[in-house]
């Protein structure tokens, strides 16, 4: 069966999980990627899937230019992204992002295959946003969105979002609920696990994400500069965004934080596996919420526990009480209370913790059950 991944643009990293499931399924199904513009850094990653990228195609001169601009151009060749699908004859059209899908339903309709989607969060907000949301400027760019976002929703024969939530989500942006299918992305359980050397004496609290104020990194700092006064202990950040230089400036005057930047995928498992605790703190961003957070997945693999915000689809990622905890969202108090619980554990308690997230990750959000399912998902998807 050939299927034909379909996305606005693709960028590794930090887009991995666009390839998980075409890596985990190559054999039974012959995939190809179709985007209007790639950047793909990691080596791996680049020969591990067929990648048609319409810019660089057509536009060879551009390779160098700026990822942004690159982009801006592969949204404005949609009709020759959809040509290129149609010529490889796919069985299934599969869109990532119900947004930038405008070449996954040109070629669906022209070629009669059918199509599904993957909602990942932001694009399922999106026929919720008022245009009061966005800038003068930026009115007509949600406009389109929205149209697209219609457009794919009414085309594809199944929505898949990556949690209930955002199921939820959709179905009050216009998804038709009997299309709407919640497919929980999963993680590497091979890739992701436990290392067997000890953990440094010092505890040390994780995050890994996009260094942003929605992301509650600020929250993290004062919840750790509260509770390090009773337990000592190393606060890492891994990633980088616009919070990075006041974060930077919070390490100057505490010294037990460190922000290391974008790291490779196998440094931030070098991280994960390092650590005592990972926090993810995510607050609204307008009505959005996080998705699921696929990084709370990867910490429980590593056997370590989690916290994070009781904010969107983060209660289906992890067992509260079970294999980490949830807190209130925006409740800086009682993220350091909550951390003061993890980092007093006992190496014994940790330990307990661990092989219970370990155990819910492999038996309920592993790429291995995930692929499965997807695959059986191609296989009865309406023609």
């Amino acid at each position: 069966m050939r299927v034909a991944m379909t996305k606005g643009s693709l960028l590794i990293p930090p887009t991995y999980f666009a390839v998980a499931h075409p890596v985990a399924l190559a054999g039974p199904f012959d995939f190809r990627f179709f985007v209007g513009a790639a950047s793909i850094t990691d080596e791996g990653a680049r020969e591990a899937i067929d990648v048609d990228d319409t810019v660089s195609r057509l536009l060879p001169f551009t390779d160098g230019w700026p990822v942004r601009r690159r982009e801006q151009l592969g949204a404005l060749l949609t009709a020759a992204t959809a040509r290129a699908v149609q010529a490889w004859r796919p069985d299934i059209i599969h869109q990532h992002f119900a947004y930038g899908s405008r070449a996954a339903v040109r070629a669906s309709r022209t070629c009669g295959a059918p199509s599904l989607v993957t909602v990942h969060g932001g694009d399922a907000f999106v026929p919720l946003s008022p245009p009061s949301s966005r800038r003068p400027l930026g009115r007509p760019a949600l406009a389109r969105m929205k149209r697209d976002v219609a457009a794919m929703y009414a085309q594809a024969r199944a929505v898949l979002a990556v949690s209930s939530y955002i199921a939820d989500i959709a179905a009050r942006g216009g998804a038709d609920v009997a299309k709407l299918i919640v497919h929980y992305q999963g993680v590497d359980t091979e890739l992701f696990r436990p290392r067997s050397a000890e953990r440094a004496e010092t505890p040390r609290v994780l995050f890994v994400g996009r260094l942003s104020e929605v992301k509650g990194v600020h929250d993290l700092v004062e919840a750790s500069i509260a509770a390090v006064r009773s337990r000592p202990h190393e606060l890492v950040f891994v990633g980088d965004g616009p919070e990075r230089s006041a974060l930077d400036r919070a390490a100057e005057h505490h010294p037990h934080i460190r922000i290391t930047g974008s790291l490779t995928s196998d440094r931030v498992r070098e991280e994960l596996t390092a650590a005592h605790v990972l926090v993810l703190p995510t607050r609204v961003n307008g009505i959005a919420r996080e998705a699921a957070g696929l990084v709370l997945l990867e910490a429980q693999a590593c056997e370590v526990p989690v916290i994070a915000y009781d904010s969107g689809g983060t209660s289906e990622m992890l067992r509260d009480g079970e294999t980490g905890w949830l807190v209130p969202e925006a409740d800086t108090a009682a993220l350091a209370a909550r951390l003061l619980e993890a980092l007093s554990l006992s190496a014994e308690e940790r330990d307990d913790l661990g092989r219970r997230g370990r155990g819910f990750v492999v038996a309920e959000r592993s790429l291995a059950r995930s692929a499965e399912e997807l695959a059986e998902i191609y296989r009865e998807l309406p023609t």
